[in-house]
């Protein structure tokens, strides 16, 4: 098999010299015709050798115009049966390769395999053909085709010269034998080159070699240069360096080990001997082969010995370190637990100090520092409609600064608008006080974090504001009112070494919780309204529930509360006279109540609550499972709703104050009105319900505090139906229907007057007025407050009005009277904001949050005349 190589150097012509000569050593000279094809080789070689010389003249001349030639060698296959007449497609097969213009095409490589020389060795049978009959010596600008043609007849073989210079390629035909699979394309990156004692050959080759590869030359380079330390180093013979392969080995893109430079020269079995050296020769070369082994085997003991000892000692690193950041966690924690401790304890001292001295606190004048901060849990933060604004909603504090004696610190969740402090500039003026006694303070950190984040909080993380505080206080005496009860308040006295207006501030946060309270009126013999409280879990709700329905059968309406809530949030209700085949079951004697029927109403509980519960906030809780998991959650109680009539029905609200030596004060009743259940938007103060004994439950709520050694300020829920009453909850701090009492004192100084108040009046058109335009249109409509008679209409502002919230109070000595002023300030509002839609409170719903609008004022309004007529 003939195949095809280009010729790119006198070295590879040389090369094609050594295998015409070892084609010739395969040629069989006892079969006849042999000299002829002895010959034949040898002329062959004589024109290769022409060849050579023209090709070193045409690249010394780099002639432009050079002409390739086609060679045609046709080599008999000659096999012991009769060969086959060709046809014209096999005449025809060919295998060619494109050259350059300064290179020559020409097949090479012409030897025999080793199948292909025993097919030779079965001649002896058959006569060979004459070979070239016909010789052209012609110039090598001619086309040289070298065909042996065989005659059908007497296997003869002919040498042809066809001269064809219109074409310039090289092409080789294969007759009497299979056809030749398709050569691959030589790529033109391929070139070699020679390195001898330490220093690359600047050939031709190696020029056009880095020419064509300029992107690749800086590693290619590198790579010779490591050849050429190798060649110098180890002392070689001439390597020939195959340029394809380094161009292979840097497209492999890894590490170039030795190994790899050796495969890329062309003579590494010379190469090898050099590099690789043959050890243990000689005598003793079997004891020290054995010596090299042991020493091997023993080193890859040593080593693998060595590899376990890594991993033990790197386990070992890894357990201390655990160990000592265990540790060091156990002893932060202990740490932090200490200092807790000792600020606990120092708490305590200074609440006892504060109890002892605090005559000299009201003879003396004092700095107050008010801190409204709402402490609830995050998700009812997150929940919660105008968060930052509610937690200044308790403004009316500043109004404590009339006393004579005090000095007020207000700290806010954000600056207050100058239009706004000058509108409370000029009350104080009306009263003769210096506005200069209260200072707004704001945490320089409140608008990094989050605006759900507690005003407690922001504080405690705001050194600056907390250095101001210390300069003011400086020499004088101080104290903090909180808001919401928090553990926190002990961090903030403990930072600011004043004490606390309270007392510790976990009971305070248990007794205003729902089941707390019912601890506190159980022991305190407040009647409260029949239920059950601490309830956790699912079952334990339904056998509770049944009990109760079976223990009240006249009561209809079933409330459920959530700890921890406020306005009406964790708030559920259920009316049992809704429930099919209930009422049946109810109505028979007692007698008949077995178990059977007992259980019988637990399955019909059990099947009919998820379906009759309705929930009072629907866009907090929208659905039974949601309330439920909230209820057994924080737990909560089920309590009774009284039988009356709704407008006979009455809640209301009795504020006081435990001082710190434990004399009690009373500071206000008032009455609380709202448009939906359970969910109060209006109050109205004093109480217009018929009066009762207090003096009996005060007595023995003053015992339990003191027990618990527990002050500050509390406000007591009832409810009053037929000249009885219920407690249903209890307030253990200062809420805004209690601040507000201190703008009220401040407006007059009469006790006959009635005050009707909203601490959340929301309209969202109230977005493009200002509160200049506000006023102007109060004065156009008369909404004003005389001063001269005590009596009027007037606004707080928590924030300015693009907040679309505003507090709204309307005095008068005539309760019809307060409640028309009240209305006409609502049309106010509705004139500058415009009216709302009816389905506004629906669109409310949608997103999670406990929104309280304008409209849930004006009814609560409509339900507090209702409540007046049928009074009367």
């Amino acid at each position: 098999m003939i195949n095809s190589q280009l010729f790119d150097s006198r070295r590879e012509i040389e090369q094609f010299k050594l295998q015409l000569g070892k084609l010739e050593g395969i040629v069989n000279i006892s079969q006849p015709n042999s000299k002829q094809n002895i010959i034949l080789l040898k002329q062959l070689q004589n024109k290769v050798s022409n060849l050579e010389q023209n090709l070193e003249q045409k690249v010394n001349a780099m002639c432009s115009n050079v002409k390739l030639y086609l060679i045609k060698i046709i080599i008999p296959d000659i096999q012991p049966q009769k060969l086959p007449e060709l046809n014209e497609m096999q005449r025809k097969r060919a295998v060619s390769t494109d050259v350059a213009n300064h290179s020559v095409n020409i097949e090479k490589n012409i030897f025999l395999q080793g199948n292909k020389a025993s097919r030779y060795s079965k001649m002896n049978n058959f006569r060979q053909q004459s070979i070239l009959n016909e010789y052209n010596d012609e110039s090598l600008k001619q086309k040289i085709d070298l065909s042996f043609e065989q005659s059908q007849q007497h296997h003869q073989t002919s040498f042809q010269i066809i001269h064809k210079p219109q074409k310039q390629r090289t092409q080789v035909l294969l007759f009497d034998c299979p056809a030749p699979k398709p050569m691959k394309k030589v790529e033109k990156k391929q070139f070699q080159f020679m390195i001898q004692k330490g220093k690359r050959i600047q050939a031709v080759e190696l020029l056009a070699f880095k020419q064509k590869n300029l992107q690749e030359w800086n590693l290619i380079n590198a790579i010779i240069q490591r050849m050429e330390s190798i060649n110098i180093k180890y002392q070689c013979p001439t390597f020939f360096v195959d340029g394809r392969s380094i161009i292979h080995l840097i497209h492999c893109r890894r590490t170039i080990t030795l190994s790899d430079i050796v495969k890329c020269i062309q003579n590494k079995d010379e190469i090898i001997p050099y590099l690789f050296p043959r050890l243990f020769i000689g005598q003793d070369g079997l004891e020290r082969a054995a010596e090299k082994i042991q020493a091997a085997f023993k080193g890859y003991i040593q080593f693998r010995r060595f590899q376990q000892l890594k991993t033990l000692y790197k386990s070992t690193i890894y357990i201390q370190k655990y160990f000592r950041r265990k540790q060091q966690k156990e002893l932060t924690k202990q740490r932090v637990l200490q200092r807790t401790n000792s600020i606990y304890k120092e708490f305590l001292q200074r609440q006892t100090m504060f109890q002892d001295n605090w005559n000299q606190y009201k003879l003396y004048p004092r700095v107050e520092i008010h801190l409204s901060s709402l402490n609830y849990s995050e998700y009812q933060r997150l929940t919660m409609d105008k968060f930052i604004q509610k937690e200044n909603s308790q403004i009316s504090r500043i109004f404590r600064a009339i006393d004579p004696q005090v000095e007020i610190i207000y700290i806010c969740a954000y600056e207050q608008d100058k239009d706004i402090l000058m509108y409370y500039e000029r009350i104080f003026e009306m009263h003769q006080v210096s506005f200069k006694k209260v200072r707004f303070l704001t945490p320089e950190n409140a608008d990094k974090f989050n605006t759900h984040m507690s005003l407690l909080q922001k504080l405690i993380y705001s050194p600056k504001c907390l250095k101001q505080i210390r300069k003011i206080i400086e020499n004088k005496l101080a104290m903090v009112i909180p808001g919401y009860p928090s553990n926190e308040f002990i961090q903030l006295c403990h930072m600011l070494n004043v004490p606390l207006y309270s007392g510790l501030p976990q009971h305070h946060l248990l007794y205003s919780s729902q089941s707390g309270a019912q601890v506190l009126f159980s022991k305190c013999k407040i009647p409260t309204s029949p239920g059950a409280s601490e309830i956790y879990d699912e079952i334990e709700l339904y056998n509770t529930l049944t009990v109760l329905i079976v223990k009240n059968r006249n009561t209809r309406i079933w409330i459920f509360k959530i700890d921890c809530s406020f306005g009406g949030r964790g708030i559920a209700t259920i009316n049992i006279s809704t429930i099919p085949g209930l009422n049946q079951l109810l109505n028979c004697n007692e007698q008949e109540l077995d178990e059977n029927t007992i259980s019988a109403i637990k399955q019909i509980i059990k099947t009919q609550l998820p379906l009759k519960l309705k929930i009072a906030v629907k866009s907090l809780y929208q659905s039974y499972k949601e309330y439920i998991t909230a209820f057994l959650t924080s737990g909560g109680i089920v309590e009774a709703f009284p039988i009356q009539d709704r407008l006979k029905i009455q809640k209301t609200s009795i504020s006081f104050h435990v001082s710190p030596q434990y004399e009690f004060e009373e500071i206000c009743t008032y009455d609380s009105f709202s448009a939906h259940h359970y969910v109060q938007t209006l109050h109205l103060y004093p109480s217009i319900t018929s009066t009762m004994d207090k003096n009996k439950f005060y007595e023995e709520m003053l015992v339990f505090l003191k027990q618990k050694k527990m002050f500050g300020y509390f406000t007591l829920h009832l409810i009053l139906f037929d000249n009885q009453f219920w407690a249903i909850g209890l307030d253990s701090y200062l809420n805004v229907a209690t601040s507000i009492n201190y703008y009220f004192k401040c407006l007059n100084k009469k006790q006959t007057r009635f005050y009707l108040y909203s601490p959340y009046v929301i309209h969202p058109g109230l977005q493009k007025i200002s509160i200049k335009q506000l006023f102007s249109t109060c004065r156009m409509d008369q909404v004003q407050y005389e001063t001269e008679y005590q009596r009027g209409q007037t606004f707080l502002f928590t924030d300015i009005l693009q907040s679309c919230m505003v507090q709204m109070i309307s005095v008068h000595e005539n309760i019809q009277r307060c409640i028309s002023q009240f209305d006409e300030q609502l049309k106010v509002l509705f004139k500058l904001g415009g009216q709302m839609n009816v389905n506004y409170g629906e669109s409310i719903y949608e997103s999670r949050n406990d929104s309280i609008n304008i409209l849930d004022v004006q009814g609560a309004l409509k339900m507090l005349r209702r409540k007046l007529q049928n009074q009367q």
